[in-house]
């Protein structure tokens, strides 16, 4: 499996660009960076204006992008060439430019691009923008937070430009990003923080703290102009969708996107690198954060968000089309013929194509790999039923970091679709730790009838069973989902740990597809228990404790 590794690695790095085809698409995967630098977390944006020009934002080495500005790279060939260009170096030269790029573009074709920067000794920071026509020539504008607004630095910033026709506030640039406060006193708090622009990024508006955060957030308009900003936190708050009907004046949380996975079974810390792993000291680290896009037409919000179970990665599609108020029942992304919890799934892109109403999403996963060791990005369209591997498959043991080298493929994957055009990023490493690159896959995928009417993601030829929550539970209810890859009698039942039923809780006949239900624990003692399903076709059991 290794020797198939460098070898395919090989032919990406050798050949600028692998052209792929299929019956329904157009295809071309390149690395658009190609230079020896070490470059992570993508940005990726179609342009607006002009639906073959693509442009692509990305973190480099510190001192390069301190030196030399942040980098773009724009094609308008379909990736088959790539152009690169810098941005002008940060208006404040006292603060150290710290990456993580946000680009988009609104109606016009103007692009925004969005970096943070730092002090370097974590007290302060900005977010800074610079816009362009092009995406090569490119002007700085004022950052949002010269740090008179909020003590302390920035981080994880997401931006968007509400592009519905219908929307009074047309144009508007928004901006989230997570806070950190300087008072060491108050360094562990950190909040979710909004601030918009009406002019092209010359002025903001006064940021406002919305909730706590974990540094994983998003923010997205809808048709009539509301905004809607995603919040992904393990210290309480769980996975939130805020959203907005006045602009921002006012936000109401519409409380957990899916109730069962408010909360985040961190893996076990690597003692070399100090960072969580998904397969313990082999693998990327990760969390379970959510991305979401909206779709102009019919104000229909489609999410995905990761949750770890089973010491798996595993990711959840669910749709609203009430703001976020409710949500449809979720689907399993990505399974693998076979065993459905046999790979990790994580870091998800999700984008709708804003003239065919197609959604898609973009993440990584070793389904690939039977060992769950080797990992590549995939698509699925939702309502497909084959989903797309964009790349050859690369492996963590080459591309986590280690004590001399800093080959990080950074916090999360990106997407644009528009126009019957669709762009994925994320970083893959060369060979060797010598070179952390961005890879963009382009294509003009084939419109489906109906894109997404009905959300049908990939199926399993297996049964699943998720992990109950809350686990341990000392609540008064516990949920769990599953799913039938076909109709099928199911029973559902909780033995104690003598293998005694203690509560029989579901005989049903279910149609193919995924469930959530929810059960009382009522008049249960404290102790170690067992839930199991049976279906037709066999049976899976979860372990679930109860403390009172």
């Amino acid at each position: 499996m290794k020797s198939f590794f460098i070898a395919a690695f090989l032919i990406l790095s050798a050949v600028p660009v692998l052209a792929q085809s299929s019956a329904s698409d157009s295809v071309v995967v390149s690395d658009a960076s190609n230079v020896a630098l070490n470059q992570d977390n993508p940005s990726v944006i179609i342009s607006r204006k002009d639906k073959h020009l693509i442009v692509v934002g990305a973190s480099s080495d510190y001192d390069d992008m301190d030196n030399n500005g942040m980098l773009a790279y724009t094609t308008t060939d379909m990736g088959k060439t790539w152009a690169s260009s810098r941005l002008p170096l940060t208006v404040n030269q006292n603060f150290y430019t710290y990456g993580e790029p946000a680009v988009v573009c609104d109606n016009s074709g103007t692009f925004y691009y969005a970096y943070i920067t730092n002090d370097g000794a974590d007290s302060a920071g900005n977010i800074s923008f610079a816009t362009s026509p092009d995406g090569k020539n490119w002007k700085n504008e004022t950052p949002i937070n010269n740090n008179t607004t909020l003590a302390g630095f920035p981080d994880g910033v997401s931006i968007c430009v509400d592009n519905s026709p219908l929307s009074p506030r047309v144009g508007r640039v928004y901006a989230v990003w997570n806070q950190y406060f300087s008072d060491p006193l108050l360094f562990t708090q950190q909040g979710v923080t909004i601030s918009w622009s009406d002019n092209g990024c010359k002025t903001w508006s006064t940021p406002k703290l919305l909730g706590s955060s974990d540094d994983y957030q998003e923010v997205r308009t809808g048709k009539n102009g509301e905004i809607y900003v995603s919040v992904s936190d393990s210290n309480g708050f769980g996975q939130l969708l805020f959203t907005s009907i006045d602009g921002g004046n006012t936000f109401d949380s519409q409380g957990e996107l899916i109730g069962l996975f408010r909360s985040y079974p961190y893996f076990p810390i690597d003692a070399t690198t100090g960072y969580t792993r998904l397969k313990g000291s082999v693998g990327f680290a990760a969390f379970p954060y959510i991305s979401f896009d909206v779709d102009l037409t019919t104000n229909r919000i489609h999410c995905v968000f990761g949750d770890f179970q089973d010491s798996l990665a595993i990711q959840y599609y669910v749709y609203s089309d009430d703001n976020g108020k409710n949500w449809s029942d979720q689907e399993i992304v990505g399974l693998s013929v076979g065993d459905p919890i046999s790979a990790d799934r994580f870091d998800p892109s999700v984008s709708v194509d804003q003239k065919t109403h197609e959604a898609y999403i973009l993440y990584y996963s070793s389904e690939s790999d039977v060992k769950n060791i080797m990992t590549a990005p995939f698509r699925i369209r939702v309502r497909d039923t084959t989903k797309q591997m964009l790349s050859a498959t690369f492996d963590p043991l080459v591309v986590e970091r280690s004590a001399t080298t800093d080959p990080y493929i950074g916090d999360h994957t990106a997407s644009d679709a528009y126009d019957s055009i669709y762009v994925a990023g994320w970083t893959q490493n060369k060979t060797g730790l010598s070179d952390g690159d961005v890879f963009v896959y382009v294509s003009s995928p084939k419109s489906a009838k109906n894109g997404v009417e009905v959300p049908v993601l990939l199926h399993s030829n297996s049964a699943w069973l998720s992990a109950p929550y809350p686990n341990p539970s000392s609540g008064k209810n516990i949920s769990f989902s599953y799913y039938l890859p076909h109709a099928s009698n199911i029973n559902l039942d909780l033995f104690d740990a003598t293998g005694k039923l203690v509560r029989h809780l579901l005989s049903a006949s279910k149609e193919e597809g995924s469930y959530v239900e929810q059960f009382s624990l009522a008049n249960i003692t404290e102790g170690s228990y067992m839930i199991r399903m049976v279906t037709d076709t066999g049976q899976l059991s979860r372990k679930l404790v109860i403390m009172k």
